[in-house]
């Protein structure tokens, strides 16, 4: 699932626009690439100007259809309330620990997660996107180059590994700078998530359609509904019910 505020069209072009281009984006650095990729989605003060976030959307998982439900909170509070089939999944990070609940596997307690359950919300907290300000994470960038995309297009290859390690691939839209695919390790292989759809919320491009494949197959395919920012929201909303 999506996170906070990182969390994100075709562009038809000439033969000629592809040919001029290709040699700039080849030559250009990966911190070149990532300030193309800040400024594309709005610029760094308007995402840091943002203390919280909202987000709605429908989505098909596992052959059901599901609604889903993110509020973040700087600097990396978080919590994804998922209604599939009438049972209430629940993943959350209080900036220190991560919970959750889970009806269809019988948790339906609240209950600490750990390992790499526990690894996967606290990354997904982190309540910016993933290159802005990466340095100050600890992470580092490799510029791969670039490769071919969809319908013609060319996508710009980065890898990021934060401090444990792990290692992220991202994909950039060669000509807007925007994220179209990000691709980690999963348990069972490669999971691969697409971004499209970008619109403008309040200043900063967002995406709005956002499907994730695993193993080849669909695992989930997402259409965003509504992004607010700046929503009050109590710090108990992120905190595990009983724990003090």
């Amino acid at each position: 699932m999506p996170r906070s505020i990182r969390v994100g069209s075709a562009v038809a072009l000439s033969l000629l626009g592809l040919t001029l281009a290709t040699p700039r984006l080849v030559a250009q650095t990966a911190d070149e690439i990532v300030a193309r990729n800040i400024a594309a989605r709005g610029g760094a003060a308007k995402f840091q100007a943002v203390q919280s976030l909202k987000q709605t959307a429908h989505l098909k998982i596992q052959g059901m259809t599901a609604t889903l439900t993110i509020y973040a909170k700087r600097p990396n509070l978080s919590r994804q309330e998922m209604n599939l089939a009438g049972a209430i999944v629940i993943a959350a990070f209080d900036g220190t620990n991560a919970w959750g609940v889970n009806p269809m596997t019988g948790q339906t307690s609240p209950q600490m997660l750990s390992g790499g359950q526990a690894d996967q919300v606290r990354r997904q907290a982190d309540f910016d996107p993933p290159l802005l300000d990466y340095k100050s994470k600890g992470t580092k960038l490799e510029l791969v180059g670039n490769v071919p995309g969809p319908a013609g297009t060319t996508l710009v290859h980065l890898r990021m590994t934060d401090r444990a390690g792990t290692a992220v691939q991202v994909y950039l839209d060669g000509q807007t700078a925007l994220e179209t695919k990000i691709v980690a390790d999963g348990p069972t292989g490669p999971v691969e998530t697409a971004l499209s759809d970008y619109r403008d919320v309040n200043g900063i491009k967002m995406p709005f359609a956002i499907k994730t494949t695993a193993g080849g197959v669909v695992a989930a395919d997402m259409t965003v509904d509504t992004i607010q920012f700046d929503v009050p929201m109590p710090p108990t909303l992120f905190t595990m019910p009983g724990k003090l």
